[in-house]
């Protein structure tokens, strides 16, 4: 039996949130790289499922409907693990699987919070233009097919040529200490997990190196608040990272946090162990 697999990808992103590619082309990469299992999970929505499911049944995968939720930040970064970052971070991702589906009221849950990213998209752009950079809101929207977030008013910034790399949005300006940066209302991750439990879905925490706690730290935290599993698996992660996460006592998920950029264009290509992947997720 082998003990490893790359046929599974549980987490990736499309034009319905902060991605650039589409749905197919998310799922024609996913399946090239030989992904048998696989997830879509744009931010704080499940506008591309219908989608992506059609797409994976077209090429054979399996499809997981996926959502990546913004929460409040529980815990403050440990100072010894914060060398590792730029900042602090300004909210942590939780990943939610649903393998049977959910209901219409939680996708109207998450209907509340896409749209709750449009008053502080404004706010962003009022900011900006206090600095004699001049956007409408519309230009930014134009480029988001869901979920409106700070990377599509990166690209919009550098289509007008006030910036002069995509990732310098951030740096200067939107990023979480920049000038522009606008804070919005965010749930609070014991109310999220106990939500997706209510539809008798899978948490995981998603790409758990970008919060600054320690291994050990993180994985009591989790397991008192009831998280199913932790993303042991990210492309971000070192070896030595995703060994100290699996173990803390909790199944693992995968995810190449593909946005079909440049960099990082395509789902799959993520070696995981099988003796740890939750078992909702093997292939």
């Amino acid at each position: 039996m082998n003990l490893w697999t790359e046929a599974v990808d549980l987490h990736s992103h499309t034009t319905y949130s902060d991605g650039v590619a589409s749905v197919r082309v998310m799922a024609e990469r996913a399946a090239k790289n030989g992904v048998k299992v696989w997830s879509l999970t744009d931010h704080d929505t499940a506008a591309g499922w219908d989608e992506a499911r059609e797409e994976a049944n077209r090429l054979g995968m399996r499809f997981i409907p996926g959502v990546e939720i913004t929460c409040e930040v529980p815990l403050l970064p440990e100072e010894n693990m914060l060398d590792a970052h730029q900042s602090n971070p300004s909210s942590w991702h939780l990943l939610a699987y649903f393998p049977e589906g959910c209901s219409h009221g939680f996708i109207e849950w998450l209907d509340a919070m896409k749209e709750a990213r449009i008053p502080r998209m404004e706010g962003m752009i009022q900011r900006l233009s206090e600095y004699g950079m001049e956007i409408n809101l519309e230009e930014v929207m134009a480029i988001a097919d869901g979920a409106v977030g700070r990377p599509h008013l990166a690209r919009v910034m550098l289509e007008k040529g006030m910036i002069d790399t995509f990732q310098e949005a951030f740096d200067l300006w939107i990023g979480d200490e920049g000038p522009a940066f606008s804070p919005r209302p965010l749930p609070k991750i014991p109310d999220v997990v106990n939500k997706i439990r209510s539809e008798n879905g899978i948490s995981s925490l998603a790409h758990p190196y970008y919060y600054g706690i320690s291994p050990k730290n993180l994985g009591n935290y989790l397991i008192n608040q009831k998280i199913d599993a932790v993303e042991a698996f990210h492309r971000s992660h070192s070896d030595s990272l995703r060994w100290a996460l699996m173990n803390i006592g909790l199944p693992i998920t995968v995810g190449g946090d593909s946005h079909g950029t440049e960099h990082n264009p395509s789902p799959g290509k993520m070696l995981a162990p099988l003796t740890h992947l939750h078992s909702a997720f093997h292939p």
